[in-house]
């Protein structure tokens, strides 16, 4: 495990990106009522923010990131670090982030570079900007964390495990140099249990021919291409309800953190009767864990952003939260700090 801290550091803003057009799964064709229902009860997820076929997780996470960048009245030059998270990138080369650099105006002198994470890339991501920012000369460092994903692009209508479940978004994080501010951090992986959520083909081991496009079923029920989206979901549940409640206690025990000292709990949206078990397994209250699932689904590596947005834009008056993310890889951390009272904090529609 890599536990470390990352010294006079700090989140100045947060602005989140969804796409307008919400469907709602009751009324979705492709779900019978009554399975909708049931989709509903379980995990929580009536609604998705679902891009159109041209809008990509690029263009949600420009959206948020000048919407970040003027309403805090940041000079672009100034940013020297901007990191993309996704795993639904616009090509296969270059890195997107670099498009993104061009698009946002910011410097030559910017490092850019994308990183390929899905549950957990909100936490990742958030630990290398923070990494790399607290080595840049000078008091005044600021790097850009663009997270999203455009998951409803590879979900396909015929698999019930995924399709309800999935939907679109984006966001940025202004993170900068900022003294007596910490963020600390614990991430983890367990790559023998990466065939749990798995896109098999399009990539170099199994690259993309004719076939990929023939639906097919591992369990008699539902179908989806060899380029869709597999996800188990009691492997998945399985993981969720064993390793994060043992991996924030160990977390709390190292940085000595009682309950009191936390504010608020931002888990990663997957599941809302997973996400409940974790809770109580914690001994969190149901006020400190707030949730976006029922109206934006699960949004990948957005989810941490977009429910700190969306949930504490009206909340805190200065909170300290644990975000914990989870998922695809199998792949997991935690990241912990403080958002002050006057930080940045809005969901915006593309």
């Amino acid at each position: 495990m890599a536990h470390f801290k990352i010294d006079d550091i700090s989140v100045r803003g947060i602005v989140s990106c969804v796409p307008p057009n919400k469907v709602d799964n009751l009324e979705d064709i492709n779900i019978e009522k009554e399975h909708a229902e049931k989709i509903i009860t379980s995990t929580g997820i009536r609604y998705r923010r679902i891009t159109e076929e041209s809008v990509t997780s690029s263009d949600l996470c420009e959206a948020a990131a000048r919407s970040l960048i003027e309403d805090l009245q940041i000079d672009p030059s100034e940013i020297e670090i901007l990191i993309f998270v996704t795993q639904t990138p616009d090509f296969i080369l270059p890195a997107t982030a670099t498009l993104l650099q061009d698009r946002l105006g910011l410097s030559n002198a910017t490092m850019a570079f994308d990183i390929n994470m899905g549950c957990s890339g909100y936490v990742y991501g958030l630990s290398v900007v923070a990494s790399l920012l607290a080595n840049v000369p000078g008091d005044n460092g600021k790097g850009l964390l663009l997270v999203g994903d455009t998951i409803s692009k590879v979900a396909n209508p015929k698999d019930l495990s995924t399709y309800p479940l999935f939907g679109d978004a984006g966001s940025a994080t202004l993170v900068e140099k900022k003294k007596g501010k910490s963020i600390s951090f614990d991430l983890f992986t367990d790559g023998k249990g990466a065939s749990a959520i798995e896109i098999t083909h399009g990539g170099f081991r199994n690259p993309y021919d004719t076939s990929v496009s023939d639906e097919i079923t591992r369990d008699g029920v539902n179908f989806h291409r060899k380029t869709d989206l597999y996800l188990n979901g009691m492997d998945v549940f399985s993981f969720g309800i064993t390793r994060i409640p043992k991996a924030i206690k160990a977390f709390c025990e190292k940085e000595e953190l009682q309950d009191s000292d936390i504010d608020f709990y931002i888990f990663h949206q997957a599941n809302k009767f997973m996400n409940e078990k974790i809770r109580k397994k914690i001994g969190a209250t149901e006020e400190k864990v707030p949730y976006t699932l029922h109206d934006f689904a699960n949004v990948s590596s957005a989810t941490i952003p977009l429910t700190i947005t969306q949930s504490m834009a009206e909340r805190h008056t200065g909170s300290n939260i644990l975000c914990c993310g989870f998922g695809v890889g199998l792949s997991w951390g935690i990241a912990y700090f403080k958002l002050d009272r006057d930080v940045l904090l809005k969901t915006i529609a593309l």
